[in-house]
């Protein structure tokens, strides 16, 4: 590659950059107008960590999906661009859908607004703002919706109209698949996920939020690639659902077992609230779907 060549490349990769810069940018400022009864920046130079989960959530959600946009075959470098600000607008309209479902379906009609700046007491008696286990279910969301986004973006094949449906079509299903996956985890959990969630333990937001994501980066493989056609591509997604749900599940009751030998996942989050040992078991669980994922 020529040195020419070479910096031409940079530059466009710059553009492509400043677009989903610019995306960040107007997402933070669409969920400020939208939380403008309190002032986000504020309760984030104050330390509230719900606030600013929920915001390193959005933030990555976009990256996450955009950079599927921006992979496949180029179609030259004004076509691209025009494309990735259309997926762009798309993608943000996502994710602020995503918040919608997860705060009235996947938490139970809990108002994720008012609880990321309500006043807590913790068990040791201290008193902290914003509840941060719902923090981070709504931050896994963006982040879980970005990995479905990024595999039904990727690749190439068909036409424009075609990428948008599959888009949209692929959304729809993400967020049915992780909405059915949570319900699935609270009906195999001995505590009730969402009354902990509710009462600001850490732990069990980690624990629900790591496997969503765990599972989405599995159903982004099934989604990555050129479009193949209607039915063999919604086989596949059908397949990689089931197939990744029954292997998280397996090997989430293998990591309580070796991972924990002396004690269990459910005593970790109901009684001991330890986010130390979450962070270790989601961590395991989510390498566990990213080898899973691409060596399918």
């Amino acid at each position: 590659m020529t040195i020419t060549a070479i910096l031409s490349s940079l530059s466009q990769g710059l553009s492509f950059a400043l677009v989903g810069i610019f995306f960040i940018y107007l997402a933070k400022r669409l969920d400020d107008w939208r939380t403008r009864e309190f002032d986000d920046d504020r309760h984030i130079d104050d330390g509230n960590v719900a606030v600013g989960l929920r915001r390193a959530g959005l933030y990555l959600g976009i990256a996450i999906a955009m950079a599927g946009a921006l992979s496949g075959g180029s179609k030259g470098f004004w076509i691209d661009l025009i494309q990735l600000a259309v997926d762009g607008l798309m993608i943000t309209g996502f994710l602020f859908s995503s918040r919608f479902i997860n705060d009235f379906i996947m938490m139970g009609h809990m108002d994720n607004d008012a609880e990321c700046i309500k006043e807590f007491t913790l068990p040791d008696g201290r008193t902290v703002t914003g509840n941060t286990a719902l923090g981070m279910v709504e931050a896994s969301m963006y982040i879980a919706t970005g990995f479905i986004l990024n595999g039904s973006l990727s690749g190439g094949g068909g036409t424009f109209s075609q990428s948008l449906m599959s888009a949209v079509l692929f959304f729809v299903l993400g967020q049915l698949v992780l909405l059915a996956f949570g319900f699935i985890y609270e009906l195999i959990t001995p505590y009730n996920v969402r009354e902990e969630i509710k009462n600001n333990n850490l732990a069990a937001g980690i624990s629900l939020g790591g496997i969503l994501i765990a599972l989405s980066i599995i159903l982004m493989s099934s989604l990555s690639g050129p479009f193949t056609g209607w039915m063999t591509d919604l086989a596949g997604f059908a397949i990689y659902t089931v197939y990744g749900i029954v292997l998280l599940l397996v090997f989430r009751s293998l990591t309580d077992r070796l991972l924990l030998p002396t004690t269990n996942l459910a005593t970790e989050i109901k009684q001991d609230r330890n986010v130390a040992a979450l962070v270790v078991v989601e961590s395991a669980i989510a390498a566990a779907a990213i080898i899973i994922a691409y060596a399918m």
